[in-house]
């Protein structure tokens, strides 16, 4: 954790889903453990409701106990699952009460919750085949790291079980048209002018693994002026 300070993320987003307009704003990602799923579908919902649908969901399952990335919940105490499919079984848990609380026929119990009024897309940041099988079979999309060593594999995991392909030959689907429909493949990397060339290599590498997303990370302010007379493809 290298950020100064951490500031909650759903009354972030709140407050961006206030203040906004147009863009789209999100969570990349948010570890299903910090928070009780029921808490986190209320939070998504409300926060969908105050941007008018221009909110994706990201969540990860956690890294392990001893992971410099589950600082913050050894600080607060919560306890963390060892194995990683206990971690991906947590996981599918919250995707499963999520279901039941967003679903137009849920328990009259859930009635004070709130609905989002528009569809939440929901994304997982994955760093194995077996939580992008999940991914491609729950949710509406998948996140990995660009410089993963085992990207393509697990990218291909993921798109397998979204589009039902059990071949799992990543450029047949592209090729075939087969179509992904709605399931978004992003990879997350720091900002790289180089990047924004759709003919550069790097892209065309993405593109025949499916990318069809980059999320480019910048350090410190970014420099608007010098981003809007660079053109993005």
């Amino acid at each position: 954790m290298n950020a100064p300070t951490m500031p909650e993320c759903f009354t972030l987003l709140g407050a961006l889903a206030a203040t906004t307009r147009h863009i789209n704003i999100g969570s990349l990602v948010i570890n299903v453990g910090s928070r009780h799923p029921g808490l986190l579908a209320n939070a998504a919902a409300t926060v969908q409701n105050i941007s008018s649908g221009r909110f994706i969901l990201g969540l990860g399952a956690g890294a392990s106990p001893d992971s410099t990335f589950a600082q913050e919940q050894r600080a607060l105490g919560i306890e963390l699952p060892a194995m990683m499919a206990q971690r991906h079984a947590r996981l599918e848990h919250a995707l499963d009460v999520i279901d039941e609380i967003w679903s137009p026929t849920r328990d009259e119990k859930f009635a004070a919750f709130p609905s989002p009024e528009h569809d939440v897309p929901i994304i997982l940041g994955v760093n194995s085949a077996a939580l992008a099988r999940i991914a491609g079979a729950r949710t509406n999309g998948i996140n990995i790291r660009a410089s993963h060593p085992q990207r393509a594999q697990i990218l291909a995991a993921a798109i397998s079980a979204a589009t039902g392909d059990s071949a799992a030959d990543r450029a047949g689907v592209v090729d075939r048209g087969k179509g992904l429909g709605d399931f978004d493949v992003s990879v997350w990397d720091w900002f790289d002018e180089s990047l924004l060339d759709p003919q550069s290599q790097q892209r065309q590498q993405f593109q025949a693994e499916g990318v069809n997303r980059i999320i480019l990370l910048v350090r410190g302010a970014p420099d608007l002026a010098r981003l809007e007379e660079t053109p993005v493809s």
